[in-house]
């Protein structure tokens, strides 16, 4: 049996500390290499630019001092990628206007939840979109690529229609940022294709029997 690929756990907020009962249950699940913490939307934002190809989930605080800096740090992720998973964090829905609450919803923000809910209450909102990113195609295709050897990950896998070899950690990469060649978009374009045939021809598996 294949062991489950655990996101990281990137969370930027200015209160939580290593302390916080919420980040030793996070350790205790996900493991402590899988978890991060930032205090300002700076670190976050670099950290999750340099690693954005990742499986990542990113509990992010709204309000930083006065100012909803958190948004920035939405605006910034989500114009390189709309597969990063966010769980927003705020005081008060209140502190979201209108216009920005419509841009979470737009953007695919997964939940927005009061920051003073008790840990198992955020903790159970994790669980549900890491469950989420993991049925999606993306994380099936790294779990695929990820069974494969080094070396078989970075030889030549596919040529594009303009001459380009891609190997698999590179539609991987492909995938989880958008590029412009749209080499990783045709591939999942390609796998729901022969999944859709797969089903079409077999009903049962879909429950029509």
């Amino acid at each position: 049996m294949l062991t489950k690929i655990k996101p990281e756990l990137v969370i930027i907020d200015d209160n939580i500390t290593e302390a916080y009962p919420l980040v030793d249950r996070l350790k205790m699940i996900y493991d402590a290499d899988n978890i991060h913490i930032f205090p300002t939307t700076k670190e976050g934002i670099e950290y999750i630019e340099n690693n954005i190809s990742k499986r990542i989930i990113v509990l992010l605080d709204i309000m930083f001092g006065s100012i909803a800096e958190g948004l920035n740090v939405f605006d910034a992720i989500t114009e390189k990628s709309l597969l990063i998973c966010f769980i927003i964090m705020t005081g008060s829905i209140n502190n979201i206007s209108k216009e920005d609450l419509v841009k979470l919803i737009n953007r695919h923000a997964w939940y927005i939840v009061q920051r003073d809910k008790p840990a198992q209450y955020i903790l159970d909102i994790i669980k549900k979109a890491d469950a989420h990113i993991s049925s999606r195609v993306d994380s099936a295709l790294e779990e695929w690529v990820l069974r494969h050897s080094r070396e078989e990950q970075i030889r030549p896998f596919i040529k594009s229609r303009n001459g380009e070899s891609y190997s698999l950690l590179d539609i991987l990469d492909s995938v989880r940022k958008g590029g412009d060649d749209n080499i990783g978009q045709e591939m999942i374009s390609n796998i729901l294709a022969v999944a859709i045939d797969i089903l079409a021809r077999d009903k049962s598996r879909i429950g029509n029997k």
